[in-house]
């Protein structure tokens, strides 16, 4: 956790100079390219990159009344890479996250080369918050009812480990 952190923070630094993409704005050390959903991330060892989905319109939302999604795009697979990172707000106080809700392609039964979706929607995809994991996004919710989207913080996909990741199909709800 204390990795993530680290990287959340580097991030932030980096948030400024990332290039905008037609809503998704591209970040990191690896070599990152985005279209309007979809995005090529190829990190080297030691490197990470990944995009901003730079749509607030969950801020504030409960965590039953939103939908975010990705394909994995028969790209690698490695140490929860490529993942969604969503903030949220544990205290209700509209304050900065909290901490992340992570969903990654592995934690949905994807492998390398697999075209695997990570959504909240799915009952196959694994949530993990605060080193607690939970079956899918619906039991995150259930087990949470009082936790929204982090007002103001923006979700993202990302991938730390080395590899050639592509995602598309991107969606925000």
């Amino acid at each position: 956790m204390v990795a993530l952190a680290s990287v959340a923070l580097v991030m932030a630094a980096s948030a400024a100079q990332a290039a905008p993409s037609k809503g998704l704005k591209t970040f990191g050390t690896g070599d990152v390219t985005a279209t309007s959903d979809s995005a090529s991330i190829v990190n080297d060892p030691g490197e990470y990159g990944g995009v901003y989905l730079s749509s607030k319109s969950q801020s504030g939302k409960s965590l039953s009344d939103v939908v975010f999604e990705f394909r994995n795009a028969n790209g690698d697979v490695a140490g929860g890479s490529p993942r969604l990172s969503i903030p949220i707000d544990t205290d209700n106080t509209g304050g900065t996250a909290d901490g992340y809700a992570f969903l990654d392609v592995a934690g949905c039964g994807g492998t390398s080369g697999d075209n695997t979706v990570v959504s909240t929607q799915s009952a196959t995809c694994a949530v993990n918050f605060q080193g607690v994991d939970y079956a899918n996004w619906a039991t995150f919710a259930a087990a949470n009812p009082t936790y929204r989207i982090a007002p103001g913080s923006i979700p993202f996909i990302i991938a730390d480990t080395a590899g050639h990741y592509a995602v598309d199909h991107i969606v925000l709800r």
